[in-house]
């Protein structure tokens, strides 16, 4: 029995269970333009995910099965607690690189940058993507090596792993915190955890801006934290933060934020400010 279809239909329903909670707890209005988060969203799941991602796998799928027959299902023998870890930890270190390399490089940011103009980062941003982003990504075109060779079951696997820690580390409810406060007693299990798991503490300050605790152009691993460690991007604040998204987020045309580079656009004009009104002194008398 095929497992894929199993797991996609696990991996939406936690979507979408998260997203109610967010949105029934009212945590999606407190962004300055909800809707356009909304629409995003809906972009970046339909278009990216379920588009590009079925046209890059049936494209590296057609050309192994041209060039390497031989190959398909080869390594469906190899032990699960081998295959698992070894998929999982390499496109945790594949995604950490392009991530880096998103926030180093002017022309990838820009593909990159949608991800990061949410100005409330809520579960809605895991699916905030440019359109050419979800091409790029190590877990689309690995995954389709992964199921070529046989492998379908430890990649799905490592899927759920990252999808779930992506879920948490994007809530805008801030479980880590909360649990801190009220158990103290497990202070030292999150000292070490947080240097090796990425938890909402990294990852919101990632999203983050304006402020010492904000950390936008580091914390870039999705899951394994250590590999910000030992590269030397990590940044623990341990604090709520104040303000997400970019300093442009609302001069950005949506247009370009989705379709860059096939769209440019320059930035709209300075949301213009209410001036200043002193209220008149009370007459003397």
């Amino acid at each position: 029995m095929d497992p894929m279809p199993n797991v996609t239909l696990f991996i939406l329903g936690l979507f979408l269970f998260a997203f109610a909670t967010e949105l029934f707890g009212g945590r999606l209005k407190r962004s300055p333009r909800p809707w356009r988060d909304v629409l995003f969203m809906l972009f970046g799941f339909g278009s990216n995910v379920l588009l590009a991602g079925a046209l890059i796998g049936s494209a590296i799928g057609w050309a192994l099965a041209h060039w390497l027959p031989a190959h398909a299902g080869s390594l469906a023998g190899t032990a699960f607690w081998l295959a698992f870890p070894l998929i999982f930890v390499a496109e945790e270190f594949a995604h950490y690189w392009l991530h880096r390399a998103a926030h180093e490089w002017r022309w990838l940011w820009k593909v990159h940058r949608t991800h990061h103009s949410a100005q409330h980062l809520n579960v809605s941003v895991v699916y905030r993507y440019n359109f050419f982003w979800v091409f790029m990504l190590p877990q689309t075109w690995m995954g389709a090596i992964a199921v070529y060779y046989g492998l379908t079951a430890p990649f799905l696997a490592a899927v759920l792993t990252t999808y779930i820690v992506n879920l948490g580390t994007h809530s805008s409810y801030r479980w880590d915190l909360w649990l801190r406060e009220k158990l103290p007693a497990s202070e030292p299990v999150w000292k070490v955890l947080e240097r090796i798991i990425t938890l909402p503490d990294t990852h919101h300050a990632h999203h983050a801006y304006g402020s010492k605790n904000a950390h936008p152009n580091g914390n870039y691993a999705v899951t394994i934290f250590l590999f910000d460690v030992l590269f030397g991007t990590a940044k623990i604040p341990n604090s709520r933060q104040e303000k997400f998204g970019l300093p442009i987020s609302p001069r950005l045309h949506w247009a370009e934020e989705l379709l860059w580079p096939v769209v440019k656009k320059p930035l709209l004009p300075k949301p213009e400010t209410a001036p200043l009104t002193t209220a008149p002194e009370k007459p003397a008398g």
